[in-house]
């Protein structure tokens, strides 16, 4: 059973996750992730997704048959940030990353504005824990990023 998460409004959200920049954790992915082509010993996320977020990429990994080379061929491995204290871009609208509830994957493969799509791998894993993916949104997509908020 997923998470009911909070509406996606500044209220609701610090209400749930807390204020921007609080409640944060690190968790290890149980495969190999990398940002920038560094590798990561492990992410910031805020605590009330963590759980969730380790059973997305625990899904993906075994979808992937527990296969680093296939994890990185989906781009699941590519890392583009999950805490980042700001505003959304071209907005004074607090972002989901502020409170450590959005991630982006494959950065380079999936840039804001395009109409690419995640692996259906990674995009199923992520909405079977409830999360919104930005690959589905109206207006400007932004096919990279995955958020566990609700509309």
């Amino acid at each position: 059973m997923t998470t009911k998460w909070p509406h996606d409004d500044t209220k609701s959200k610090t209400a749930f996750f807390g204020k921007p920049g609080t409640n944060l954790v690190s968790i290890i992915s149980p495969f190999q992730m990398y940002y920038d082509g560094h590798a990561l010993k492990s992410i910031t996320v805020n605590k009330m997704i963590a759980t969730a977020l380790l059973l997305v990429f625990n899904e993906i990994l075994d979808k992937c048959g527990h296969d680093q080379k296939k994890v990185d061929a989906i781009g699941a491995s590519a890392f583009g940030g999950c805490y980042n204290n700001r505003s959304i871009r071209g907005s004074t609208n607090i972002s989901n990353h502020a409170f450590g509830a959005a991630i982006d994957i494959d950065p380079v493969h999936l840039p804001l504005g395009s109409n690419k799509k995640m692996h259906p791998i990674i995009s199923t894993a992520f909405k079977n824990q409830g999360a919104l993916l930005g690959q589905d949104y109206k207006n400007r997509k932004d096919p990279m990023h995955a958020e566990f908020v609700s509309r």
